[in-house]
């Protein structure tokens, strides 16, 4: 699983939640920049842990998988992808190690229900006639590029409101007609890629203008609002602290700022096990 250097939720989104948790007291006697930091260093860990108990990386990404298969007749092979969902196929290689040829035209490459990769790599020569059942194709190695996942970055830069296009720090992931949301506090929005978006390019171009205005670092998400909340839950348990003498702060909050536990539970545990659950159809279909 490739190293996820950003997480799916930003600061600001999480301290717009509901936790009821102190965050600028992370670093104690810190500066708010550094307790900016740590709090998107746990966010990471958190989303880390999302791809970890999802069993691949949710986020939009680059996959370079290695398989050997055996075409059918027709020279077509059908290969299940390791990661999902699969979103555009970028390059297909073929023959044997160290001597694999590309195919040029992409155009006939077919994903089915965003898992199953099927392409033909033309036709294949069998050894010669003989009875009995049909000869069976020699394997071959094939190298699939593909991009799977959701769309997981931010702005680069500001956008005013009634803005027509977008500036994203990753663009990976976003294809046209694709609906993402931009996590801003209180000026929470989605919007429509544009049919006239080249996929790749950083401007993205919108269907319909924007509502309100977003600053730089807004969080531009196509991952499923369950997952932000699952990253959410799992950051409130890492943050969770043993009982001190002083503990007891907001009694009113379904969870507060101590980890106090039971014999039979802990909060820690609940919050995970809830985060777990939301994950739960995102999981790797093997």
């Amino acid at each position: 699983m490739s190293l996820l250097t950003q997480p799916y939720v930003t600061v600001p989104e999480f301290r717009a939640a509901p936790t009821w948790l102190d965050t600028r007291n992370l670093i104690e006697g810190g500066a708010d920049a550094q307790q900016d930091a740590e709090l998107g260093n746990v966010l990471l860990r958190a989303s880390a842990w999302a791809n970890s108990e999802c069993g691949q990386r949710l986020g939009a990404h680059q996959v370079v998988e290695r398989v050997r298969v055996e075409p059918d007749p027709g020279g077509w092979v059908s290969i299940h992808a390791s990661v999902q969902p699969v979103r555009q196929v970028t390059g297909v290689e073929y023959g044997t190690p160290g001597a694999l040829t590309a195919l040029d035209d992409l155009s006939g490459v077919w994903i089915e229900d965003a898992v199953q990769i099927v392409v033909s790599l033309g036709t294949v020569a069998f050894p010669g006639l003989e009875f009995g059942s049909a000869p069976r194709a020699a394997a071959t190695h094939v190298q699939l590029d593909y991009v799977a996942g959701h769309t997981a970055t931010k702005l680069a830069s500001p956008s005013a409101a009634g803005a027509a296009t977008l500036t994203v720090a990753d663009p990976t992931g976003i294809y046209p007609g694709d609906v993402l949301r931009l996590w801003d506090p209180g000026a929470e929005e989605a919007v429509t890629v544009a049919a006239g978006y080249a996929p790749g390019t950083a401007a993205v171009g919108l269907a319909s203008p924007t509502i309100a205005a977003h600053a730089a670092g807004c969080g531009v998400s196509g991952l499923e609002a369950d997952v932000h909340q699952a990253v959410i839950l799992k950051a409130v348990s890492m943050l969770l602290r043993e009982p001190t003498a002083a503990s007891g702060d907001w009694p009113e909050a379904p969870y507060g700022p101590t980890a106090e536990a039971s014999r039979r539970r802990t909060r820690m545990g609940e919050l995970s096990a809830e985060a777990c659950a939301l994950l739960r159809p995102f999981r790797r279909v093997r």
